[in-house]
């Protein structure tokens, strides 16, 4: 059975009687699933082994529509988020915390109307050490031709350079992100300019490393090996 028709089920079971005419002829309960499985289908942050998608849900209605599911808001929240854990493992998801739903009222929401905003929760650094890349939604675009080699993995992963300026660190809204707790939330940037591919720290804990060397900018060349806190990447330019 999928986890959309349990939720149904669920539904039907709950609306018997009274409860039924709670929603009427508002906003039904399985609509607010359907926008949720929406989200979470739009926000991916694909890895090299695996599809990350968020875990925190707000779901917005209008204040006459959210009057309808005060009573049972609680119970359907925790139905919902029970839901999109269900929905996460069917389809080989991986959320980095437990789901959660919180639906509330904004009047600028149209009656009828359901706005839903997911956000990644950055639960990585109370993980073990786990070297991933994964490129952001700000890195599509022309490829440079340059990328990064990462031999951290089993095979190596060529991680490519698409833009002028590509952020590198552990938190989700990088370019290129590595997942590494050696490697800070903002570890480094790399910037093109002047012909060349300038590569400078952010201030990291573990420091920028070039060839053995600490850096704080330093212009890169084919086959130069880039230390991250003690990640190593292989920058290649073609």
């Amino acid at each position: 059975m999928s986890a959309l028709r349990r939720f149904e089920q669920f539904m039907e079971q709950m609306v018997e009687g009274s409860v039924a005419r709670i929603f009427g002829s508002s906003i039904q309960p399985v609509e607010i699933a359907r926008r949720l499985e929406k989200a979470m289908e739009s926000n991916q942050t694909l890895s090299v082994k695996r599809v990350i998608v968020p875990s925190i849900y707000r779901v917005f209605l209008n204040p006459q529509d959210f009057a309808n599911f005060q009573p049972v808001r609680q119970q359907i929240e925790q139905e919902l988020a029970t839901y999109l854990s269900e929905l996460a493992a069917e389809r080989n998801f991986t959320m980095l915390d437990l789901p959660r739903v919180e639906i509330t009222e904004d009047p600028a929401v149209p009656r009828r109307s359901i706005q839903v905003v997911a956000e990644m929760r950055d639960a990585q650094a109370d993980r073990a050490t786990m070297t991933m890349m994964m490129p952001g939604e700000r890195a599509a675009g022309r490829s440079s031709g340059a990328f990064f080699l990462l031999r951290a993995t089993n095979e190596p992963q060529a991680l490519p350079i698409a833009t002028t300026t590509v952020t590198i660190g552990r938190g989700l809204d990088n370019d290129i992100i590595l997942e590494d707790t050696r490697v800070s939330r903002k570890h480094a940037q790399l910037r093109y300019r002047q012909r060349r591919f300038w590569l400078t720290d952010l201030g990291s804990t573990n420091g920028t490393f070039v060839n053995g060397e600490r850096i704080s900018e330093r212009a890169l060349r084919d086959g130069d090996v880039v230390s991250l806190g003690g990640l190593e990447l292989i920058f290649r330019e073609g």
